[in-house]
Parts: C-alpha cells; structure tokens; sequence
C-alpha cells in the first residue's frame, strides 16, 4: 500500500517538475499507467504536508524542497537516504548509549575506590587518637 502511494508520489513530483510552470491542476495527476486520478485530497494534502508542493487555487506548486528531491533522484531516492540517515543515527545512539554504560561502570568504581580510600583514612585517624 505505501509503495504504491510513494510510487504516485515519485510519478507526479516528476510529472510537476517537468511541467512548463512547475505546476499541475489537481485534475492532471496521473496514476503509474498515466490515466488521469482525479481530485485526491488526502494525495495533495500528503505532498504538501511533505513540503513537495504547495496548494494555491485548485493548482499544486513544486516547492523548492519538492525541486532539490526531483533534481536528487526522486522521491524513493530521498526515502532510501532517510531510511539510511536514521540507521545512522540509530546506530550512534546505541554508541552512544553503550559509551555511557561504559563510562558510568569506571566512574562508579572510582567512586566505590575513593570512598574506601577515605574510609581507609578516617579509621586510620580513629585509631589513632584513640591509640588502639
């Protein structure tokens, strides 16, 4: 189902860009067999909640947005290179995370260390003053 509305997605921002005016009357969009789709709300509404395009007087207007992902491949390109930076991104979080786990052990042995370390101290100084 998702496939096919990017599919619609990708055919029409080619569609808009290629246009003389970079512009389509909502009854120009066309389906991957090129007959026409008709008015679709909810597939306008989609691309310009995308930033692709935006909606003035029954027309659909690239945005510059919906410009740079036609001039980079379209839109299942843009989609393979978001899919890419979020693995990305959740690959440095989990770094990240581990990092932290890491540095969170060593830091609380160094504090378990110092804390035996004054103890050691103050019994030492106990013993001292009372001459045990």
């Amino acid at each position: 189902m998702f496939h096919h509305i990017n599919e619609i997605i990708d055919i029409n921002l080619a569609l808009i860009f290629n246009s003389k005016n970079q512009s389509l009357k909502f009854s120009e969009f066309k389906d991957k067999n090129g007959k026409k789709l008709g008015k679709i709300m909810e597939l306008f509404q989609l691309m310009e909640n995308e930033n692709l395009i935006k909606i003035e007087n029954n027309k659909c207007i690239l945005t510059e947005f919906g410009k740079d992902i036609s001039l980079s491949g379209g839109w299942f390109k843009h989609l393979e290179k978001k899919k890419e930076k979020e693995k990305i991104k959740t690959e440095e979080t989990k770094k990240t995370r581990h990092t932290q786990k890491k540095g969170k052990k060593i830091k609380s042995f160094l504090i378990n260390k110092n804390s035996i370390f004054r103890f050691t101290n103050r019994f030492k100084n106990i013993l001292k003053k009372n001459k045990i």
